[in-house]
């Protein structure tokens, strides 16, 4: 497998054995349709819905109706979306699920760091893409029962040590209940800190909360400073440093393992099981199959 889709802006981002790292402060916003809403995506396949990038609602704007056929996720930057549910915002993590039906409303100017995992399903009224994988049709909410958001407080996650020095990491969100198995982690980086070499399983997407990282690669040094993404492609044998300290959101589709042997264990928070953070193996399980 090559890159999880043809990256946007390509002279913005520095390709360089499976590293794509792009700063899109510059780019300008890209329309989608409908007044107050923009986007700037770094990563977009609307064949599968997978999208990774920012989003952008002026005030009073509405995402119109829509079902999520994949997770879902966004980060609060600034502002807050408000829907049936009630309301997430800035320093919370929002995670739709398959099946969650909503409309959503911005009070306030909002920017999120979102990440679609699979299309969306609008009315056939609607003509906008704000989603990637629109699909216009006729839908219900099968589950009313089931509420559409899951708000996590990045901080409130418990923090915890890990055996690579200066690193510390937040389980986020484990995947439990879906169909596959990757994981949402918070790292934090202190100054000097060093992530030794390790292999990729499967795709691995960053945001650079704040600080700087420098990711290493057969040679070659990408630099990555707070606001950039990062796209790491599978099979990516990586290690990376921060100088200054980092904050850094990570979405891993599958496992790593360490090149030099049990250095620690796994990096991105896998387990053998979902939902059991006592659990860790330098190896995949042999039942996990990245998608």
């Amino acid at each position: 497998m090559n890159a999880p889709s043809e990256p946007t802006h390509r002279a913005s981002a520095m390709r360089e054995a499976g590293v794509y790292v792009f700063d899109v402060s510059s780019t300008p916003w890209q329309s989608v349709g409908k007044s107050g809403l923009a986007q700037k995506i770094v990563r977009r396949d609307d064949r599968t819905g997978h999208s990774f990038g920012y989003m952008s609602f002026d005030a009073l704007a509405r995402t119109g109706v829509h079902q999520h056929l994949g997770t879902a996720f966004s980060y609060f930057l600034s502002g807050s979306l408000t829907d049936f549910q009630g309301t997430t915002g800035a320093g919370q993590l929002g995670v739709n699920f398959a099946g969650s039906t909503h409309d959503a409303i911005a009070y306030q100017p909002t920017l999120t760091v979102g990440r679609m995992e699979g299309p969306v399903a609008y009315g056939a009224d609607v003509t906008h893409s704000l989603h990637a994988g629109n699909r216009h049709t006729d839908f219900e909410n099968e589950f009313p029962e089931h509420l559409p958001d899951l708000s996590i407080t990045l901080e409130a996650v418990q923090a915890s040590g890990t055996r690579v020095a200066g690193l510390t990491r937040r389980l986020v969100y484990d995947y439990a209940h879906t169909r596959v198995n990757r994981r949402m982690t918070h790292m934090m980086l202190l100054p000097g800190t060093k992530v030794p070499a390790h292999r990729l399983g499967a795709v691995v997407d960053m945001y650079v909360l704040a600080g700087d990282l420098t990711l290493a690669s057969r040679g070659v040094n990408s630099t990555a400073k707070t606001g950039d993404f990062i796209v790491l492609e599978p099979e990516t044998q990586v290690s990376y440093v921060s100088r200054f300290g980092a904050s850094v959101m990570v979405w891993a589709d599958g496992p790593s393992t360490w090149e030099d042997g049990p250095v620690s264990p796994e990096l991105y928070g896998f387990t053998s099981g979902h939902g059991d953070p006592l659990r860790f193996a330098n190896r995949a399980p042999a039942h996990i199959e990245p998608d």
